[in-house]
């Protein structure tokens, strides 16, 4: 293709997830009779099936014309093991903000490495270490849009990867296969320009007016563009894409998968930031199906805040039957003020209501 074709054919990653175990058998090792150690997951990581951890919320490009990919994922894992009698760890390793790099045929994962040296106990951080060769043969990442998806792919260790890795495996080990499934957006199309004073006037006049409504419904406590991120429940969406559930979840409407979290966006509603209270709905659906009459849907997202507490309501939709603005879980909202003119809640304290229990079957 021309380059200017190209350049416009370029997709945005937005939005996704990567589902990789590292390596099983050093979780097992951690975890075992040796080390006596453990894992836990770090800036909004979860577990997916047996072994895998899946790191969430991914960001980056895509070349539909050449198949160049560069996707980074949040999340991460803290693995300790063989504590001393100093109570600190001779194994201390977390491996962090994954990013997938794929160009001309071949494939790289990086990620930041924080780790101490097997027997010197020396420690380095390592950002963006290229730590493991994707096996891409067959594997034709042109013309793709949306998701788009790789699965057990294997993995590769490099030699850096084995220095970061605190010596604990050698340069060309296999690691676990990755999977991975990113929504991508193509960019916007231009606006054609006026070509007589007519249509700028015209023009102008739809900016200025535009402006007004906008100022209005700000005075109103109004708003248009709102988003709402909720990871329904971890334990639950383990179970349906692990060995009982075999099941999967999909999305509509608008909602998008950021791995670990789901965001429903396109939000409306009322803010009052002096009694910071807000009444807002939220655009987007998912739908849980799986083994043993697993079907269940959440749509209508709605979410009420008021005196410090809020409260995350959906349609619920579960055996052919459907239940309205049903009150899922309450959250701490205790620190709802704007900043910059932007009122923000993150990672949120959530409690499943006695409904919301019943909802997910009580499971």
């Amino acid at each position: 293709l021309p380059a200017t074709t190209a350049q416009a054919a370029s997709r945005t990653v937005q939005g996704g997830r990567l589902d990789w175990g590292i390596k099983s058998s050093f979780q097992s090792y951690v975890t075992g009779p040796i080390a006596q150690g453990s894992w836990s997951l770090t800036g909004g990581a979860a577990t997916v099936g047996g072994s895998q951890f899946r790191f969430h919320s991914a960001n980056g490009s895509y070349d539909p014309a050449t198949g160049a990919f560069s996707s980074g994922f949040s999340g991460g894992v803290h693995f300790t093991g063989h504590k001393k009698a100093d109570g600190t760890n001779e194994l201390d390793l977390t491996i962090g903000r994954p990013t997938i790099r794929i160009s001309g045929g071949s494939g790289t994962l990086f990620a930041d490495m924080v780790s101490k040296e097997r027997g010197t106990g020396k420690v380095t951080n390592r950002s963006q270490v290229p730590l493991a060769t994707l096996a891409l043969g067959g594997i034709n990442m042109k013309g793709g849009s949306t998701p788009i998806a790789l699965s057990n792919v294997p993995t590769t260790l490099t030699s850096q990867g084995a220095s970061a890795f605190a010596g604990y495996y050698t340069a060309g080990t296999p690691l676990d296969p990755i999977s991975l499934s990113v929504d991508t957006k193509g960019a916007a199309e231009p606006k054609p320009a006026p070509s007589e004073k007519k249509d700028e006037d015209a023009e102008k006049d739809a900016e200025k007016d535009k402006a007004k409504k906008k100022a209005e419904k700000e005075k109103a406590g109004r708003f248009e563009d709102a988003a709402v991120d909720w990871g329904v429940r971890r334990t639950f969406r383990e179970y349906v894409t692990g060995s009982i559930g075999q099941g999967k979840w999909t999305l509509a409407d608008g909602a998008e998968d950021g791995g670990a979290l789901f965001r429903f966006a396109q939000g409306k509603g009322t803010y009052d930031a002096k009694k910071q209270t807000l009444d807002a709905g939220f655009d987007g659906s998912i739908h849980f199906t799986g083994a043993h009459d697993l079907d269940l849907k959440f749509a209508g997202v709605t979410v009420a805040v008021a005196k410090g507490e809020g409260t995350l309501s959906a349609d619920v939709t579960s055996a052919g039957t459907t239940r309205e603005d049903v009150p899922l879980i309450t959250f701490v909202a205790k620190d709802f003020a704007p900043k910059d003119g932007l009122a923000v809640l993150t990672e949120a304290p959530a409690t499943l209501t006695e409904d919301g229990s019943k909802a997910f079957g009580s499971m």
